[in-house]
């Protein structure tokens, strides 16, 4: 269901952007845990869309995708259930792809990490322009079957785009690879599986492991990290895995991994990638609405959301 939310007249006035469409994907089939899932409809509860209206002249919300999934397979223990995963990215197409045709910015709110290649395919399609990814997480996300420690896609998705993995997954849309490794930041990483790790060294993805970050600062670390896709794309995709965040500071992240970013760090970082004037859509992934039951953790995430997109400085 499509639902707009128009301006009040003082808001549209420092608007900047002129249509965002909210999307939603409610599914956990590349991941396992309890209230993940729950996570798009806990953060529109919130007041995302009616906060979303100060920084949009228009707000559409085109509600969660629906996917009729085939049976769930876990029979290779080294790449649990990817029919479900390829039907769930071929579901996430379309709205992307057509928010972008109509000249829309998409936030999308998932509930898990390896629904991006049909992320990227949207944009691919729905923007016909070279697209570079900034994804942050406090993992790489770079595993294959021959090195994953679980078997979860969502631990391997990053690896997928980049043509590292199973055909099944690396040619879903009859192309790949989906991103070249020099399209893809990796930021705020902080837990990588040795074999992950050595992979992400020998190649050619641009890595700001934490210490990386740390070391240049938040806002230093992504407009290196910006300058660098630049060479290689005219758009960049933000995908925010929010266990990329301190779990002091954020409660309600699936996995927490300590000595992440601050909330105001990562705002920092996400505007800057916004006054590139390149950003062309914002994932944020994988809140799970169990660890929030009075709702303070999704306002909080919410404003996080709303500032990183707000144009200009106040």
């Amino acid at each position: 269901m499509i639902h707009k939310l128009s301006q009040s007249p003082e808001s549209s006035r420092v608007s900047k952007l002129k249509a965002l469409s909210v999307i939603g994907i409610p599914y956990t089939v590349g991941w396992k845990g309890e209230g993940i899932d729950e996570g798009p409809s806990a953060l529109r509860r919130a007041g995302l869309l009616k906060e979303l209206q100060q920084i949009a002249e228009e707000v559409v919300d085109l509600g969660n995708i629906v996917v009729d999934l085939p049976p769930r397979d876990d029979t290779n223990p080294k790449l649990l259930n990817p029919d479900q995963v390829v039907a769930v990215c071929m579901a996430a197409v379309p709205p992307v792809r057509d928010a972008c045709r109509r000249g829309c910015f998409p936030v999308i709110l998932g509930s898990e990490d390896s629904v991006i290649m049909g992320i990227i395919e949207g944009f691919r399609q729905g923007l016909n322009e070279p697209v570079g990814l900034i994804y942050l997480d406090a993992h790489g996300d770079f595993n294959t079957p021959e090195t994953t420690p679980s078997g979860l896609i969502g631990g391997m998705d990053v690896a997928i785009l980049a043509g590292r993995g199973p055909d099944q997954l690396t040619n879903i849309f009859g192309h790949k690879p989906q991103l070249g490794e020099e399209q893809i930041v990796i930021f705020g990483a902080r837990d990588l599986d040795p074999p992950e790790r050595e992979m992400l060294e020998r190649s050619r993805v641009h890595l700001y492991t934490m210490d990386r970050v740390r070391e240049l600062g938040a806002e230093r670390a992504i407009k290196e990290a910006t300058d660098n896709l630049s060479r290689f794309c005219k758009k960049i995709y933000t995908h925010m895995d929010i266990d990329v965040l301190d779990p002091n500071e954020m409660k309600a992240v699936h996995m927490s991994v300590p000595d992440g970013l601050t909330l105001a760090e990562c705002a920092s970082a996400l505007r800057a990638v916004q006054e590139t004037g390149k950003l062309c859509g914002l994932a944020v992934m994988v809140f799970n609405a169990r660890k929030d039951p009075e709702g303070t953790e999704a306002k909080k995430l919410n404003r996080l959301i709303v500032d990183s997109l707000r144009q200009g400085r106040d």
